[in-house]
């Protein structure tokens, strides 16, 4: 006699016979499908199916009636889920991650590599000169964000600012490019996806240098304001934790803010983390000091997966931008 198969294993087996798609069990007792690094949705049981679509698609699809809100995320527009009840929420289940799988295809090939330039084995460029970024790796506790590490290409030695545990397949592309003469996180959190293929000198503010040593090896630490060769500013900005830091790059064609979680990138909104253990009003300090920084790039270390992972602005739009997530803060929201 013929056994029926679950959902599960109908799924499964449509999905994995796409090239280059990948399935297995996550962290949370989640089973997803990859391509590459990026997750196009995953299965709890033969119950539900989850997905992070970017917010136009995930509108359009919850006005068809195909997705419902993600019970985590309530009223966000991109993750999105759907009930599986019967056979025909099998094949819109299968529908809807081909959407996803399509979109991965299309800008990062069936391998999960870039289908933007690629220097030597991994490292893309961004479409800022002298900027590269690593691949996307997504959050374990945060799956609709993706995280990066940035390479900035300077004559006088180039720098390598946040982390990721991705870094050991960019190891090739960043000796191609010149090295590493330093690297800096903003805080802590970034040291629990360290990766051993970097082997340069690690600068952190002296209060991240305790839980930073737990992974890394930390090199020296700063506590002030200050400039390195007249192009990197080193700020200080408590407040997401007790030492992180913003980094100002002049790349001599643009100002690029680097404020790892103290502003990221969520569904192309600029909102900050302040989380339990955060001190809300050194927060609201350190947003006032940056909103009178003068930048025109924002390059965060997390953004939401398939949206644009750094922000063009100007003094004004940056200033209306964070006077919305001071007074988002001020009230006592944490993002």
């Amino acid at each position: 006699m013929t056994r029926t198969q679950t959902a599960r294993e109908r799924i499964t087996e449509e999905v994995t016979s796409w090239p280059g798609v990948v399935a297995g069990p996550g962290r949370r007792g989640e089973f997803a499908f990859r391509v590459g690094r990026r997750e196009i949705g995953h299965l709890h049981g033969d119950r539900a199916a989850h997905f992070a679509f970017p917010k136009d698609v995930g509108i359009a699809l919850r006005d068809e009636g195909r997705v419902v809100d993600h019970p985590v995320f309530p009223g966000k527009s991109g993750p999105a889920a759907r009930a599986i009840e019967d056979e025909a929420d099998v094949r819109d289940v299968i529908a809807l991650l081909r959407l996803n799988y399509e979109r991965a295809v299309a800008r990062d090939g069936p391998t999960g590599q870039s289908s933007e330039t690629v220097a030597a084995t991994g490292s893309v460029e961004t479409g800022i000169a002298g900027l590269y970024t690593s691949a996307p790796e997504s959050l374990p506790f945060a799956p609709t964000l993706d995280i990066r590490a940035f390479l900035l290409r300077r004559d006088r030695g180039n720098l390598l600012i946040y982390s990721t545990t991705g870094l050991a397949s960019t190891a090739s592309a960043i000796e191609g490019l010149g090295g590493i003469a330093r690297h800096y996180l903003n805080h802590r959190h970034e040291a629990a996806f360290a990766s051993d293929s970097i082997d340069a000198p690690l600068l952190v503010h002296e209060r991240e240098q305790r839980a930073v040593a737990e992974t890394y090896h930390v090199r020296a630490t700063f506590s002030k304001r200050h400039t390195l060769d007249d192009d990197f500013e080193v700020i200080p900005t408590p407040g997401h934790t007790s030492g992180a830091t913003a980094y100002l790059w002049n790349s001599g064609e643009h100002r690029l803010l680097f404020t790892g979680d103290t502003i990221y990138l969520k569904d192309g909104e600029w909102v900050a983390a302040v989380l339990s253990s955060s001190d809300r009003s050194l927060y609201i300090e350190s947003l006032e000091l940056i909103r009178e920084l003068d930048f025109d790039v924002l390059v965060p270390w997390a953004a939401s997966t398939e949206e644009p992972f750094y922000a063009a602005t100007d003094r004004a739009d940056a200033q209306h931008r964070i006077d919305t997530i001071l007074e988002r803060v001020r009230r006592g929201a944490d993002h």
